[in-house]
C-alpha cells in the first residue's frame, strides 16, 4: 500500500478508536437462510459465480521457477498449472487426451509429463511429444492431441484463471481499483512457506463469512487473537463486487508518538481483501494468506490457505516463527471459527428463522451478499 493510503487509513483508524466506533452501513440487513441451503441457488452460483468469472487459482510463489507446476481440484475439475522454460504461465486440463487419465499429481518441477496409463507423454506447454505404438495414431496429427488449454492471467503475484476453455480474463475489471494496490504488498517477491487443505460441513459463503466482521473477536476468540486486536472495529470500504476491511492491532497506537512521514500501518493491520467471488486475500502485518473456498453442495466446502513469507534473503525471521503464525492461524480457524460454523450450517436447516442479521457494524457482510445477489439477479429484500 502507497505510503500517503498509509497515512490516510492511519488518521481514519485513530480517529475511529479515539470515538470508539467503527465503520457502520446504513441499516439492518436481514440475509435469508436459503442463501445457504438453496440447491437452486446453489447452481446458480456455480454457474455465474465460478465458471463464467477469473477466479484465483495460486499465487505466483506457487510455481516460483521456469519448469514448476501444480495440480488444482479445489473446484472439482482437474487443473494443472505450469510455467515453462520461458517463465510463461499456463493452465490446462489435468487430463490425457487419449482416454482422460489424469497426467499429474501434486507439486514439483516437469518439462514432460507421462500419462500412467499409456505413457502418452505431453511437453509443459500442453504440447503432445510422443505416443507409443505411434503407426496406430498416425492418421490424426499430435497437434489434435494436445492438451486442452485454459485462460489464464498472472497478475499482481496472483494468477487468475476461467475454468471454461471460452472464457475471456479481464482481470483488471474485475478487481475494479484493487488491482494495483494488491500489487503494492509485492507478494510476487514472496516465498511460497505452506499450503493446507480442508474440507469443512459449511456452505462456502459462511466460511467467507468468517473473515467478514470482528464483532466477534472478544467473545469467540477471547483466549487467542483477542488480545492482539481490537474487537467490533474495522475499517471497510466496497470495491464494486470486491471489498477491503482492516482490522486493527493494538499495537498501532505506537505509532501516535511518530512524525506522519515515519507511520507505517502494514504491521498494526490484518487486511482483509474479498477478491470476488471466493478468494480472501489477507495481509497479516509481515506475510500474507491467500484462503480459497469451493463449494462441495450446499452444505459443505473444501477450503485451501496458502502462506506467503518474505524471501529468507530479505527477512531475519525463521522457518520457527512462520511456522508459529501458521499454527495459530490453524488453530483459530479449526478449533474456534469453522466448528462455529458447522453448527451454524446445521441449524440452518432445524427451520428456526427464515434469515439472519447483519448489524450495521457489520458492512462488510452486507456488501459480500449484495454482489452475490446482484451476481445472481436476486433482489434484495430488507
Amino acid at each position: 500500500m502507497r505510503q500517503v493510503e498509509q497515512i490516510i487509513q492511519a488518521k481514519r483508524i485513530f480517529t475511529m478508536i479515539d470515538e470508539g466506533r467503527t465503520s457502520m452501513a446504513e441499516t439492518l440487513y436481514q440475509n435469508p437462510v436459503d442463501d445457504y441451503i438453496c440447491e437452486n441457488q446453489y447452481i446458480k452460483e456455480w454457474e455465474k459465480l465460478f465458471l463464467e468469472r477469473p477466479i484465483v487459482l495460486a499465487a505466483s510463489a506457487q510455481l516460483a521457477t521456469p519448469n514448476s507446476f501444480l495440480t488444482h481440484d479445489l473446484s472439482g475439475i482437474p487443473l494443472l498449472l505450469t510455467r515453462d522454460n520461458e517463465g510463461i504461465v499456463h493452465c490446462f486440463f489435468n487430463v490425457c487426451r487419449h482416454r482422460g487419465a489424469r497426467i499429474a499429481n501434486g507439486t514439483g518441477k516437469a518439462k514432460r509429463f507421462v500419462c500412467p496409463y499409456h505413457a502418452w507423454t505431453f511437453g509443459n506447454e500442453g504440447n503432445l511429444i510422443a505416443r507409443p505404438d505411434e503407426g496406430s495414431f498416425c492418421s490424426s496429427s499430435r497437434d489434435n492431441f494436445q492438451l486442452t488449454e485454459l485462460p489464464v492471467v498472472e497478475r499482481y503475484g496472483l494468477i487468475f484463471g476461467g475454468l471454461k476453455a471460452n472464457n475471456v480474463l479481464d482481470v483488471d475489471s474485475a478487481l475494479n481499483a484493487l488491482g494495483p494496490e494488491i500489487g503494492s504488498y509485492e507478494i510476487a517477491n514472496f516465498e511460497h512457506f505452506e499450503t493446507y487443505d480442508a474440507e469443512w460441513n459449511l456452505n462456502w459463503k459462511l466460511a467467507i463469512d468468517t473473515f467478514l466482521e470482528s464483532y466477534h473477536f472478544n467473545v469467540l476468540h477471547h483466549k487467542s487473537i483477542h488480545p492482539i486486536f481490537y474487537p467490533n472495529l474495522g475499517a471497510f470500504d466496497g470495491f464494486d463486487d470486491n471489498l477491503r476491511l482492516f482490522f486493527i492491532r493494538r499495537s498501532i497506537n505506537e505509532m501516535r508518538n511518530l512524525p506522519e512521514d515515519e507511520w507505517k500501518l502494514l504491521p498494526h493491520i490484518a487486511g482483509v481483501y474479498v477478491l470476488f467471488p471466493n478468494t480472501v486475500f489477507v495481509w497479516q502485518g509481515e506475510h500474507a494468506e491467500l484462503w480459497h473456498a469451493f463449494p462441495l453442495g450446499t452444505d459443505r466446502c473444501r477450503l485451501r490457505v496458502t502462506m506467503l513469507v518474505p524471501k529468507a534473503s530479505n527477512s531475519a525471521r525463521t522457518a520457527e516463527h512462520w511456522n508459529r503464525n501458521l499454527k495459530l492461524l490453524l488453530r483459530t480457524v479449526e478449533e474456534e471459527d469453522f466448528p462455529v460454523g458447522e453448527g451454524i450450517q446445521k441449524s440452518f436447516r432445524s427451520g428456526a428463522q427464515t434469515s439472519i442479521t447483519f448489524g450495521q457494524n457489520e458492512p462488510a457482510l452486507q456488501h459480500f451478499h449484495e454482489a452475490i445477489k446482484r451476481s445472481l439477479g436476486i433482489k434484495t429484500v430488507l
